[in-house]
């Protein structure tokens, strides 16, 4: 049987990365499908038969995203480290990928998906989903350093993780803006020793 007409093949996940980038640099509705072909090295077709619509690519390329983060937050935010090392580790984790690319993209979550999240349900659960599992993983971790002794006892940890995640969006926001790693850097180390250390 000859082969002629059997599409390329392609690895699926290296294409949803391709995507990842190019929804990342220009967010979801200034990103044409035209453009994700292109990156992707796909036709339509190809791309609703493997990823489904526009929509459906970019919750997949939120997914691959926040499964780095959510890597990223668990291994830095463990038992083995002080809290406050852990917290540092992290926002500088964090900012190796936000600055990673010059201009700086920030986060593709937190730069890209609120502008969507009114108008499309599933986007708003994504984006509410990720903020919610960042909460969780904050306060547990503060919790944590009430328990050894690193923080002051009493300490409202829900309000503290929220905080610490308004830093994160923070220099999501300003590395996508233009700030610069030493600048933000030095943002997240002071947020930090802000903490109610005991």
């Amino acid at each position: 049987m000859s082969k002629a007409g059997r599409p390329k093949q392609f690895n699926q996940n290296e294409a949803l990365y391709e995507a990842t980038k190019v929804f990342w640099a220009q967010g979801y509705s200034a990103t044409s499908m035209d453009d994700l072909g292109a990156a992707m090295g796909l036709n339509r077709p190809s791309i609703y038969n493997t990823f489904g619509n526009k929509e459906s690519l970019y919750r997949e390329a939120m997914g691959l995203f926040c499964g780095q983060l959510d890597q990223g937050i668990n291994e830095c935010l463990d038992a083995n480290t002080s809290i406050r090392q852990g917290l540092t580790d992290f926002f500088e984790r964090a900012l190796d990928v936000y600055c990673a690319s010059e201009p700086g993209l920030g986060c593709l979550m937190i730069c890209t998906a609120p502008a969507e999240a009114i108008n499309s349900e599933s986007i708003g659960s994504e984006l509410k989903s990720l903020i919610n599992r960042l909460d969780t993983a904050f306060e547990e971790n503060l919790k944590r350093g009430v328990e050894s002794g690193e923080l002051k006892a009493g300490v409202d940890t829900k309000l503290v993780a929220m905080t610490m995640q308004a830093t994160l969006h923070t220099i999501a926001l300003r590395a996508r803006a233009g700030g610069t790693k030493k600048t933000l850097k030095n943002f997240t180390r002071f947020s930090v020793a802000q903490l109610p250390w005991a």
